[in-house]
């Protein structure tokens, strides 16, 4: 076991070296390392020492990712060496690859994370893509029309009654040598007529074939590099080693396409000293043919000349940019490149700009010219938006069925109209229309008419009329009636004919519990008021006496238009009163008043009177706070108005829904129905606690604490058993909340003698801050002394004067 692992760990010291060695030549840091940067050369001897130490290729490349190299740039490598493999390359300039793949990744920067290319010239998308990389399909059958040259690989098949197999090379020279036939011419053939060649040939050594009983055949399984120059006006011009199978769109790709000024149009491809064909891309974007697409052979030149006629349209069209225009096209042909007009655009009349020889000049094209209107170089055209204006609108609103615009016809009169309008509603007012109409000058008339009338059937209408028909309901008031007091939803209500008082009664949801039948009042609106005369009634008040009850006819009243309804509350009906009371007593809780006369000594004795400790001394009333808003608002600007900073405390404490209210228990149980003994209202709770035995120092002292209550200590005793005053305590301004609420402070009765607040068992002692005081103001006292004696020298010389 111990040797197995000793085996194991030299095994692994050794592929380690191995590694080493294989990237000794490697940066250790690959992270700025561009595909580009790496030469065909130094790819093969990474390669080559990489195999040699027995790692793949798959390896090496995870040893370039390990140091950092970006994963784009390991994908173009892998693709170089492929290409490498099959001994093809770019020219002599480049250190990269190819397969036709890798060169048109290259001329796109696909390895720099490419974008789209932000020309406006038409086609030019096609070479700024990388989608789109027009690369040979390398997979497809070997087409029959293939011309062969030298370095072209063939399989030669031989099936049937003789088998046999052999892999041939096409030399230099353009022989192929066929094992018993010998050397055989084929360069410049076709595959189909080097197949017919082949098989003359065998047959004189395989009869079977002259019978049909053998067969010969040849593949194509590897194909040339063939050497190709572009010129011209071109990004990348140069020569370029591409594969025998590429064609004239493979070429213009690789090498970048045209330039911003090179022609799309007049693409020549130059074989042996001679134009073989005129390539127009326009053909393939618009027409998608690649009629001019053809197949490359060794030594092409293709050239891209500078455009002669270039123009630009913008605007309201599909696709804008800069077009190239043929000496027979016109501007209709330079709008169909730009995809067309959109939904918007203004076809009456295009506006263009020109430049002459000095300067620019406007020129305008008619609908009728746009066909046979020749561009010049440099011409630029702007589609506009069409006329926010209709020719043939009218419009209809008001009370018709389907209100909207509609096409104007010829002699289309009111009737006709209101006829596609769908007739008008039941509600319309059919008295007076009106039609608005607008004059040449785009001033406004107004039109009325009688709908019913025969006129105004035949009235014929014009362009842009608009037709108001109104409902009877716009031209009349809309009435309203009110109903407040002892109903569910009290409030406005809209009027209708014969709504009556038990109606409007139900539509406010019905009487409250607590309401009466008896004494409606409805206020009603006079017409006949005497203006002159002060006394003189401005409603008649109608009063109803009847019963809650809705079902009967009696007692009911017609309602007019803005009548005021008031239904008046039950005065001998009165909802329960309830009280609460807690603390220490026999039976706290909830009771329920018998009587509006009831008091706190009447709630005691229902609660089974006190219980011996409570604390008749710290007794409080808590009662509802019935403040309204406009009370808030005034005493709000009241306690503003007064103490500085006094205003937010008054406002907080008036706010609150419950207020305290002190009460002096004991002498409400000494002496019950006295001024002391509070009548009880709706949600009054009375607290009457324990006994509490402390006294509690709070505020500017220097030990707030609570301290037992003793008979013969006085308010400085407790203020010293905590430790006396702050420096910034206000002696002056000490005060003693008394457990039922009440407060007191020190009072001046005359001169330097004081009088403190008494101190019972609950009481909490309070020790205010001192207020800051504000630093004197020289300079205000120097103005004022400065007055003063001014207004002295004053007096003195009116003295003299007068004396």
């Amino acid at each position: 076991m111990k040797e197995f692992k000793y085996l194991k760990l030299v095994f692994t010291c050794c592929f380690m070296f191995i590694v080493y060695i294989a990237t000794a030549q490697l940066p250790a840091d690959m992270s700025r390392v561009k595909s580009a940067d790496v030469s065909d050369a130094q790819l093969r001897e990474f390669v080559q020492k990489a195999q040699a130490s027995g790692q793949t290729e798959t390896q090496l490349f995870r040893e370039f990712s390990r140091r950092g190299m970006p994963t784009n740039e390991i994908n173009i490598l892998r693709s170089r060496m492929v290409g490498l493999q099959n001994n093809v390359t770019l020219g002599n300039t480049t250190p990269l690859t190819v397969s036709p793949r890798e060169v048109m990744n290259k001329s796109s920067n696909s390895a720099t994370n490419p974008t789209l290319s932000n020309s406006l010239i038409f086609g030019s998308e096609l070479f700024s893509n990388p989608n789109l990389s027009f690369e040979p399909d390398l997979r497809i059958p070997t087409p029959k029309n293939y011309v062969l040259g030298p370095d072209d690989k063939l399989l030669l098949d031989v099936f049937g009654v003789n088998l046999s197999q052999q892999e041939l090379r096409v030399s230099p020279e353009g022989n192929i040598y066929i094992k018993y036939a010998g050397p055989l011419q084929v360069s410049g053939l076709t595959i189909e007529e080097a197949s017919r060649v082949i098989n003359k040939k065998l047959a004189k050594f395989y009869p079977a074939i002259a019978s049909g009983k053998t067969s010969a055949q040849i593949t194509l399984t590897g194909i040339r590099s063939i050497k190709v120059v572009v010129i011209g006006a071109i990004k990348k011009p140069g020569t370029y080693n591409l594969t025998s199978l590429a064609t004239l769109f493979n070429a213009l790709y690789v090498s970048g396409g045209p330039t911003e000024n090179g022609s799309f149009r007049n693409i020549e491809l130059v074989r042996n000293n001679k134009i073989i064909t005129k390539a127009d891309l326009y053909e393939f974007l618009m027409n998608t043919s690649q009629k001019a697409n053809v197949r490359l052979m060794d030594n092409d030149v293709i050239k891209i000349p500078f455009v002669k006629t270039k123009v630009h349209l913008s605007g309201e069209v599909n696709r804008e940019g800069f077009y190239e225009i043929q000496p027979n096209e016109t501007l209709e042909n330079a709008i169909d490149f730009a995809g067309g007009y959109t939904s918007n655009a203004f076809k009456a009349r295009i506006t263009g700009v020109r430049n002459t020889d000095f300067e620019k000049k406007i020129i305008d094209i008619s609908k009728e010219e746009i066909q046979r209107f020749n561009p010049q170089n440099g011409d630029e055209f702007e589609i506009g938006n069409i006329i926010d204006k209709f020719q043939n609108r009218l419009t209809i609103v008001g009370s018709v069925f389907k209100p909207g615009n509609y096409a104007l016809e010829k002699d289309l009169t009111l009737e006709k109209l209101i006829q596609k309008a769908h007739g008008l509603t039941e509600d319309a007012f059919t008295k007076r229309a009106i039609i608005t109409r607008t004059r040449e000058d785009l001033t406004k008339e107004y039109i009325s008419v009688d709908l019913l009338s025969d006129s105004a059937k035949l009235l014929v209408l014009q362009k842009e009329d608009i037709v108001n028909v109104s409902s009877i309901f716009d031209i009349k008031e809309n009435f309203k009636v009110t109903i407040n007091g002892e109903v569910q939803h009290p409030g406005e209500y809209q009027f209708e004919d014969s709504l009556s008082l038990k109606s409007l009664i139900l539509l406010a949801g019905g009487y409250t519990d607590d309401a009466t039948g008896m004494g409606i009042e409805i206020a009603r609106r006079k017409r006949n008021v005497d203006v002159n005369n002060p006394k003189s009634p401005i409603v008649e008040i109608i009063n109803i006496n009847g019963s809650k009850d809705l079902s009967k006819l009696s007692n009911d009243l017609i309602l007019s238009p803005f009548d005021n309804i008031t239904i008046k509350k039950d005065p001998y009906y009165k909802k329960q009163i309830q009280v609460l009371i807690s603390g220490e007593v026999l039976h706290p809780g909830a009771y329920t008043l018998t009587s509006r006369s009831e008091k706190i000594s009447d709630l005691i004795k229902r609660a089974g009177s006190l219980l011996y400790t409570a604390d008749l001394a710290g007794a409080k009333l808590i009662r509802r706070n019935y403040y309204a808003n406009t009370d808030l608002e005034l005493i709000e600007k009241i306690a503003a108005s007064s103490a500085k900073d006094s205003s937010g405390v008054i406002l907080k404490q008036e706010a609150k829904p419950y207020k305290e209210v002190a009460i002096a228990l004991t002498e409400v149980i000494d002496n019950p129905g006295s001024k002391d003994d509070i009548l009880l209202e709706e949600g009054d709770q009375i607290i009457i606690p324990q006994v509490d035995n402390m006294v509690t120092v709070a505020g500017e002292i220097f030990k707030p604490l609570a301290i037992s209550y003793e008979s013969s200590k006085k308010l400085k005793d407790y203020i010293n058993d905590a430790g006396g005053l702050t420096a910034s305590g206000n002696k002056k301004k000490i005060f003693v909340v008394y457990p039922n609420g009440k407060a007191a402070t020190t009072k001046h009765i005359f001169l330097f003698f004081k009088k403190y607040p008494e101190i019972t068992a609950g009481s909490k002692i309070f020790v205010p801050k001192e207020a800051e005081r504000k630093p004197s103001d020289y300079s205000k006292v120097g103005v004022i002394i400065s007055t003063f004696s001014a207004l002295i020298t004053t007096m003195a010389l009116v003295y003299q004067i007068t004396k």
